[in-house]
């Protein structure tokens, strides 16, 4: 490389030095003026793509750093005791009677839930070397290591790391539990075991979760359910060993030898469903297994937590001994026979389409709604349960029924007592939920079952609120959520910060959120709201960057949970925390302790109803909603942000899940999924589902949107995340994209040049031109600086606004990475240009091979040129033993030329891509 860009700081004294340029000429594009120095030394040979490498993973080891310091903050691990706060609450508790403490301690509070989807983009080692690096908070020097992309994911990796974050999880949540009863023990000494305290819950969908996907069979998550429980049953066992290494009480012993047993034929069982797969005849071996009467077969935990909790109430046992007997008690009643509790999920139109064949009846039908909303709950309320067995698991079809009857063949025979969450992705209509709730029914598991809604997409948004209203005024579903005692309703952040923006969708949410706890408290007296907030890892899939109580604050605002005290609507809220990026919290003893500290903390405080401006002056705020919604509703909608998302992007992913990345309809940006949709915008450089819409909205009333900014604590919050957003977002590296697939820019590079190298470099742009990028990536990014440049200005006026030079030196190593991307596609479109002719016999052409360079998906393009072009060394000695004659000539027949010249480069080169593309999801703390 040239001594001039060697380093990652001559990079960005390159990048200062273009910028400075700016004010004399302001078309200056910084990032793509660096592209183009490192792109002529590319095509000169002055630059090998190695050294490219190097420079991206020396800047994205900072990004790292940074990434792990960010979590190190947002846990408050500089904290000597991340207890001692929640300790000191609960010793307070315990001042005001016993009372009290059990109405505090005993009342569900809910949780957090594992979820999976295609987050799980690096190798196990390097979210180790992250959790590493943010617990010991190493210097901003000393980066936590390489980067590698994950080469593979299956389902059952992803279970398998879940697994591993569920046992942080567990670990943590038993702290708690015996800070809380050691704090009782010591203000009730007679009274305390008497107490029930219930801990965080612990769940997950992975491997359970059927929406967008259809690769997960019954058995399969059967099977999962089995050694779920199997290895909890093994938690249990080692718990009571330890508890006999200090007493042998024969309680404890009887205990033991009880789970011992249970956990031999747990693991039988679960061994015997693995083998089976879809097998008929070993389905009908693990079935005839496991249904036939055993009396070392657990179903529930009764007996046992008896047990335990008859030797924590013994006097005359070790105080110690007795806490950690109540303390494992609890830890069963909160897990049950599994290691978290399950959420199947499927999607409405699988519910829908059973209701239209199954029932005759059509739930999306307008005219027909309250037919059949009235029809379903005629229906639930006169179903009689029907008894089936695996063969009925087996021989049927329909997605919707047979996850029911995995719901019941669970509950009978695996865990009778742990609730199942049913979620119901993309609901808009409740008939669809009268439909899951008719179908719970008939298979008898409706009162274990919580049926949940999920409101993500723009319509649920909007009538959500009378969506629920309708539903709770059902008398069938009516009484299903008295008699489970809550009302479950699931809110994505993720989906629907896709479709009108994160900052609209937080808004959105919070309003439908207010709108159930209403028509709950009225209609309802007594029943619980869970809400179920689900949302990536990144701000652009609804993650808050701050601390805990900052990220659970924002999808359950203070303002909410103080108005559904206020109404004496108990409040239960489940978090998600999704893929390899959520499981980081989970991924060291001390990063788990400060989740569910946090996670107990924010259930136990109430707020006091805000004084603030945002839920008083409502026309400028729900103007404002309008606003920005509008904004990005419209974006979504138009071609050149389509051409933007499904030209530019998608060749710089990976496949970083086991689920697809697409939807199966018609193409187009809805048919991405949130997750790779937002992995495409990080990696253009323009997060504008988070940065963007506010600059554009109200322009005739921006003094009284400043006033409300700088006088609200809500507005200031959902601004904060677009500010956050906004400091990762370059406008001059989504330009540079634009300009690399510019064909004016391939005639100006062609001047002046070789013969060979002026042919390819006018090929390049015949093919540009024809694949037409540049047009609507530049419109968009000329939509995006319009409102971003209204925004920065918006900013400049708030309370302590972020100095502009500082955002500028923060975005130099996304620059950096840009710059190196954008060198290395330009000569990788210099060398397509060069391609030789490829044979018909192959079955392609050679503009088929362009067109994958053009994408740059160039490990395919190569596999398709070494096929056409296939070398011969190693066999050229044989060959040469051959006696017929023939003339010499140059052509030697195993094209090293092309080897030499093309494949090799192009190798070279897709490392520099892959490497950068690795790299920049550290700058936004997640992988889409």
């Amino acid at each position: 490389m040239s001594k001039a860009l060697e380093h990652k700081d001559a990079l960005f004294a390159a990048l200062r030095n273009y910028a400075d340029q700016i004010s004399a000429e302001p078309r200056t594009n910084s990032v793509f003026r660096l592209a183009q120095d490192l792109f002529t030394q590319l095509s000169s040979g002055e630059t090998a793509p190695q050294a490219l490498v190097a420079q991206a993973q020396a800047i994205g080891e900072d990004l790292a750093g940074a990434r792990a310091h960010r979590l190190h903050q947002q846990h408050g691990l500089d904290a000597a005791n991340p207890w001692q706060d929640l300790a000191e609450r609960i010793e307070a508790d315990a001042g005001k009677g016993l009372e009290h403490f059990r109405e505090t301690y005993e009342r569900p509070i809910g949780g957090l839930v594992f979820t999976a989807h295609p987050t799980f983009a690096y190798e196990p080692a390097t979210y180790d070397q992250l959790a590493a690096h943010a617990v010991s908070n190493a210097g901003a020097g000393d980066g936590p290591g390489p980067t590698a992309a994950r080469k593979s994911v299956t389902l059952d990796d992803e279970h398998a790391a879940t697994q591993s974050a569920i046992i942080h999880a567990q670990a943590a949540a038993r702290r708690y539990l015996s800070t809380l009863l050691h704090a009782a023990q010591d203000a009730f000494p007679k009274d305390w075991h008497l107490l029930e305290p219930v801990a965080p819950s612990v769940a997950s969908w992975v491997g359970y979760d059927l929406d967008g996907r259809s690769d997960i069979s019954w058995s399969k998550s059967f099977a999962n359910r089995l050694q779920e429980k199997a290895d909890q049953l093994d938690r249990y066992h080692a718990a009571v060993e330890r508890l006999l290494d200090r007493s042998q009480l024969a309680p404890l012993v009887q205990v033991r030898e009880r789970l011992a047993r249970a956990c031999a034929l747990a693991h039988r069982e679960a061994e015997a469903f693995a083998r089976a797969g879809d097998d008929l005849e070993r389905i009908v071996e693990a079935a005839n297994l496991l249904t036939q009467p055993d009396p070392d077969r657990l179903v529930d935990l009764d007996v046992i937590r008896a047990q335990l909790r008859a030797v924590a109430a013994g006097e005359k046992n070790a105080p110690a001994l007795r806490l950690d007997c109540a303390v494992l008690a609890a830890e069963m009643q909160s897990y049950g026979l599994g290691t978290a509790r399950i959420h199947l999920r499927l999607n409405a139109v699988q519910i829908g389409s059973v209701i239209r064949r199954d029932l005759g009846v059509q739930p999306n039908d307008a005219k027909l709604g309250r037919v059949a909303l009235e029809t379903l709950n005629e229906r639930a309320a006169s179903i009689e349960p029907i008894a089936i067995n695996f063969g009925d698991l087996v021989s049927e079809q329909s997605t919707a029924r047979r996850q029911m009857m995995l719901c019941a063949q669970i509950l009978k025979h695996v865990d009778a007592r742990t609730p199942i969450r049913f979620l119901i992705a993309e609901s808009e209509n409740p008939a669809t939920v009268m439909g899951a709730l008719y179908l719970a029914k008939q298979y008898g598991v409706a009162d274990r079952l919580d049926i949940s809604p999920l409101f993500e997409t723009p319509d649920a948004l909007k009538n959500g609120g009378r969506f629920m209203t309708k539903l709770i005024r059902t008398r069938s579903f009516a009484d299903h959520v008295r008699t489970r005692g809550q009302l479950s309703v699931q809110f994505g952040f993720s989906d629907a910060g896709r479709f009108i923006g994160q900052l609209a969708a937080g808004m959105a949410i919070e309003r439908i959120q207010n709108l159930i706890s209403q028509s709950l408290a009225r209609e309802l007296p007594g029943v619980a709201l869970l809400v179920f907030n689900t949302h990536g890892e990144s701000i652009g899939r609804g993650a808050y960057p701050g601390t805990l109580q900052d990220r659970l604050d924002y999808v359950l605002s203070p303002w909410t949970r103080a108005r559904c005290a206020a109404k004496s609507l108990e409040l239960r809220n489940e978090v998600s925390f999704q893929g390899g990026d959520g499981l980081l919290h989970f991924a060291r003893p001390q990063l788990a302790d400060t989740v569910i500290a946090a996670l107990v903390t924010h259930a136990l405080s109430t707020p006091l109803i805000p004084e603030d401006p945002f839920y008083t002056d409502t026309n400028l705020v729900w103007d404002f909603y309008r606003e920005v919604r509008d904004w990005h509703e419209h974006l979504f909608d138009s071609e050149d942000y389509a051409g933007l998302i499904s030209k530019l992007g998608p060749g710089f992913l990976w496949q970083a899940g086991s689920r697809p990345t697409r939807r199966a309809k018609a193409g187009g940006p809805r048919t991405l999924r949130a997750i790779s949709h937002n992995a495409i915008l990080q990696q253009v450089g323009a997060p504008v589902n988070s940065a963007c819409g506010l600059g554009s909205s109200m322009p005739s009333e921006r003094d009284e949107l400043v006033q409300l900014i700088n006088r609200s604590d809500r507005m200031r919050q959902l601004v904060k995340l677009a500010i956050t957003a906004r400091m990762n977002t370059s406008i001059p590296a989504l330009r540079g994209y634009a300009e690399v697939y510019d064909p004016s820019l391939w005639i100006a590079l062609s001047r002046r040049q070789s013969d060979d190298v002026r042919r390819a470099r006018i090929r390049v742009a015949d093919e540009v031109r024809r694949r037409g990028s540049t047009h609507c990536i530049m419109s968009c990014a000329d939509k995006f600086s319009v409102d971003l440049a209204e925004f920065d200005e918006l900013i400049s006026e708030l309370q302590d606004p972020q100095p502009i030079e500082l955002r500028h030196e923060a975005r130099l190593p996304i620059h950096a990475l840009h710059a190196i991307r954008q060198g290395a596609m330009l000569r990788i479109l210099e060398i397509a240009g060069a391609l030789p002719a490829v044979s018909a016999r192959h079955g392609y052409e050679v503009g088929d091979i362009i067109a994958l360079l053009l994408d740059m998906r160039v490990r395919e393009a190569i596999a398709m040129l070494c096929e056409a072009f296939p070398m011969f060394a190693g066999e050229t000695d044989i060959l040469d033993q051959l006696t017929e004659r023939r003339d010499p000539d140059d052509w030697q027949g195993d094209y090293s030329d092309i080897k030499r010249d093309i494949i090799e480069p192009l190798a070279a080169l897709a490392e520099v891509i892959e490497a950068v593309a690795v790299e920049i999801p550290h700058a936004y703390s997640a992988y889409g």
